[in-house]
């Protein structure tokens, strides 16, 4: 019996050993104490192993206690609220809202394109009117009793139609007016025409056949009487707006100065 009580006693030493070990983290120390009661009771144990196995069974229940106070360190696990820094991922959400921002780029290719200005139109000019001759209204008749009136001629009568177109070529239906005065005895060269033309590009043709009638009547003259050849020789074509004058005579400087000065009246 002293050795189960020695093999208890040791088992309850090793026991106690092994729980001080654990429980040194913990604040708790009964299991010191526990330990104490066996060592108090072993002198006394008696020879009746019942007492022994009623001491034995409290020591063994008592280390049985100080595991479930050692598992109390769960509480331990608590710093898992460190987590807590998780919402730092909330500012990021923030970072993704500018990459939106150039968005309105796209704006300016929507600009209008500037409207083409209308090219003005080139404002016609206003077409000069030729001014009319100053007598653009006076008869060549009228013209003619002029120059006659200011410088003295030999006896001249008038041309008719016929003659006109026989002596000068010249068709009638291109002039707005004529007249002619030649002489009244065929011993004489003075003749006097004033032709008035409907279009300015019609003058070339009448001062076509006043070259033709000059060389007529120089041709008459030649064999005939020289004075006269040489006064043919010497005739003379003005031109003043629609009239053209022709002229065979001494004094016909003096008579395109009259012509000229009809005009103006």
């Amino acid at each position: 019996m002293k050795k189960r009580a020695i093999i208890l006693l040791l088992s309850t030493m090793i026991m106690g050993s092994l729980l001080s070990a654990c429980g040194s983290n913990n604040d708790n120390n009964s299991p010191s104490p526990t330990a104490s009661a066996p060592a108090e009771e072993s002198p006394s144990a008696s020879p009746d192993a019942e007492p022994s196995e009623e001491a034995s069974e409290q020591p063994a229940e008592s280390p049985s206690v100080t595991p479930e106070q050692s598992a109390s360190p769960e509480p331990s696990q608590t710093p898992a609220p460190t987590k807590e820094p998780s919402p730092s991922a909330k500012p990021s959400e923030p970072a993704k809202k500018p990459a939106a921002t150039p968005a309105p780029s796209a704006k300016p290719s929507a600009t209008p394109k500037p409207t083409p200005k209308p090219t003005p139109k080139p404002t016609p000019k206003p077409t000069v009117k030729p001014s009319p001759s100053p007598s653009a209204g006076i008869a060549t008749s009228d013209v003619i009793d002029a120059m006659l009136k200011a410088v003295e001629q030999p006896s001249l009568m008038a041309m008719s139609a016929d003659d006109i177109k026989n002596m000068y070529g010249i068709d009638t239906s291109t002039l707005a007016d004529f007249s002619g005065r030649m002489p009244l005895m065929n011993v004489k060269t003075n003749e006097i025409a004033v032709f008035k033309v409907k279009k300015e590009k019609d003058i070339d043709a009448v001062k076509k056949g006043m070259v033709s009638r000059a060389e007529a009547v120089q041709k008459q003259f030649e064999q005939y009487l020289q004075d006269q050849y040489e006064n043919a020789k010497n005739y003379k074509i003005v031109v003043e707006g629609n009239y053209v004058l022709f002229v065979i005579s001494e004094s016909a400087d003096d008579l395109v100065k009259a012509f000229k000065a009809a005009l103006k009246k």
